[in-house]
């Protein structure tokens, strides 16, 4: 991160807001492609597999994320009832664009909010503003963007401390073994904790079990996979570790409501 950067020099724009909520489907991008612009999600409701080059995160109601542009970004969700905020924008200083120079654009893409509602309110307001198309109202949604940029920073800060990223090594190790079965045991050696003390500090840390973070991981590396290639269900199964396929398509079913087949068929057809 700079020292500093030039307030004088400051732009922000705001590009475009929109708000998912149902009957309204986002449907995501499960293959993936190369962001041309800085964009937020504001989750709301259910869950978002989010992947930016090679981290991937599971987004929960309440949590904010920044996908960087220049970055390969896949996302997309599984969740019965989902609703979101995704925020387009472009912040720059000098030419040179605002979240590297302050430092945000490397690692770490997504952060909890302590006030879900003031963050509401930031996102709810913009998105009027995009409704009305007054050019007098982009001057608040600009300020929205700069105090989005400002929270997000400000947690970020505090979630890159040794307490913030203490499960960080068992994320990414389970990014990195999708393809094997460990247990929770070798997940809590990790960060040499007892294995009944693991689970309860993981669980209140992201909603669930370790194991059934892991699940959704596979399951969400498995939409990925059969969005974008012709892999056989059986192939990609044992991608993930599960050599019966029945198991893999009820595990699948489980966190997407549909097969894996009827998945495909799904998404060809988006």
């Amino acid at each position: 991160m700079k020292d500093f950067f030039s307030v004088s020099e400051l732009s922000v724009s705001p590009i475009e807001i929109c708000l998912y909520v149902p009957p309204i489907v986002w449907k995501g991008d499960a293959v993936g492609h190369v962001g041309e612009n800085d964009l937020f999600f504001y989750v709301l409701e259910g869950e978002c597999f989010l992947s930016i080059d090679s981290e991937s995160y599971i987004i929960r109601p309440g949590q904010l994320a920044y996908l960087p542009k220049g970055k390969v970004r896949a996302y997309t969700h599984a969740s019965e009832r989902f609703s979101m905020y995704e925020m387009l924008f472009s912040a720059t200083s000098g030419g040179e664009n605002l979240m590297e120079l302050l430092g945000l654009s490397e690692d770490n893409f997504v952060v909890t909010i302590p006030d879900t509602e003031k963050m509401s309110k930031l996102f709810e307001s913009s998105h009027r503003k995009e409704l009305y198309k007054n050019p007098l109202y982009d001057i608040g949604w600009c300020a929205n963007i700069i105090n989005i940029i400002r929270i997000y920073a400000e947690e970020r800060k505090k979630e890159s401390t040794v307490q913030g990223q203490f499960f960080k090594p068992v994320i990414d190790y389970m990014s990195k073994h999708l393809g094997e079965n460990p247990k929770t045991e070798d997940f809590a050696s990790l960060v040499h904790m007892q294995t009944t003390y693991f689970i309860k500090r993981f669980k209140k840390n992201y909603g669930i079990p370790p194991i059934s973070y892991f699940n959704r991981m596979k399951v969400y590396k498995a939409m990925g996979m059969l969005a974008r290639t012709d892999m056989p269900i059986e192939q990609i199964a044992r991608k993930l570790g599960i050599t019966d396929t029945s198991y893999f398509a009820r595990l699948f079913k489980k966190y997407c409501s549909v097969t894996p087949t009827k998945y495909r068929s799904e998404f060809r057809n988006i």
